[in-house]
């Protein structure tokens, strides 16, 4: 959040002196910082106000495809996953162009995510590992990469119900994720791991690991992280008879979602793992 505020001061020193580029930085930095926050409106309200401009002026390769890459990424994660995949593609014609196997690596991670959004679990595993691929050529220096595409790969393991392979690797994408210092990874990996754990009854694992997930997502401040993790917390409590830690999450969603006064008594009748996607 602290960062946020200065780049939104840095934006508006770059707006009064007329500094397109840094103007241009400071839109794309600041669509970043509200994705890694969860903060998706905010984010593609920062796309509509300067990244498609910025894509259709600019001759930089690199300018262009860090705007396509982030207009793909904040329309993926508001459901528009069309639109998304036409800015992902475009990102990836600008990667290539600069024959650039980072930014061709995390073009194929973004396609991933876009397929796996849409239930396309085999074209995202292809993506995913064709990303892993080029990462693994750059090791160590691509750890980082290789943590998220380690947990994304586990946890589209997860839906195909391959439920053993896919917590191996999300264990493994944890230990990365801590050796490199990424936190929202790590707090990911915590949410796929109570996932995983809900799904095979182990329901104290599930217990433990979804607790850790919600202190570290609160604390940080990953709103979608927390609302993801009141889901798995109260689903648990339905499952182990627990009223009350059912109760406490649920109604913590339904006080997060007003315009739905049905939701809490709705998240107490279903099962919840066969409704909720984590990637968003």
């Amino acid at each position: 959040l602290e960062g946020l505020e200065h780049i939104h001061r840095a934006l508006d020193l770059a707006r009064s002196v007329g500094d397109r580029r840094c103007q241009t930085e400071c839109l794309q930095d600041l669509c970043y910082g509200h994705l890694l926050l969860g903060q998706f409106e905010a984010a593609t309200v920062r796309g509509e106000e300067g990244l498609r401009e910025i894509l259709l002026r600019t001759g930089d390769l690199r300018v262009g495809f860090t705007a396509a890459y982030n207009l793909a990424s904040s329309l993926r994660q508001r459901g528009r996953h069309d639109r998304a995949m036409s800015y992902a593609r475009r990102a990836m014609d600008r990667a290539q162009a600069l024959e650039a196997a980072d930014l061709i690596a995390g073009c194929h991670n973004l396609i991933g995510n876009i397929l796996l959004n849409q239930s396309y679990l085999d074209e995202a595993l292809t993506a995913y590992h064709t990303a892993l691929g080029l990462r693994r050529s750059n090791a160590p220096e691509s750890l980082f990469s290789i943590a998220i595409l380690e947990e994304n790969i586990g946890y589209c393991l997860l839906l195909k119900g391959q439920l053993s392979e896919g917590i191996e690797r999300i264990l493994r994408a944890l230990e990365l994720a801590g050796e490199v210092g990424d936190r929202r990874c790590r707090t990911e990996c915590q949410q796929d791991l109570c996932y995983g754990y809900l799904l095979l009854e182990r329901y104290d694992e599930a217990l433990a690991r979804g607790k850790l997930a919600l202190d570290e997502a609160l604390d940080a401040g990953y709103a979608d992280i927390s609302e993801n993790c009141h889901y798995l917390l109260g689903e648990l409590g339905t499952r182990t008879d627990d009223l009350a830690l059912r109760d406490q999450h649920f109604e913590r969603l339904q006080r997060l979602h007003p315009e739905l006064p049905f939701l809490r008594d709705f998240l107490c009748s279903v099962d919840v793992t066969s409704i909720i996607t984590l990637r968003r």
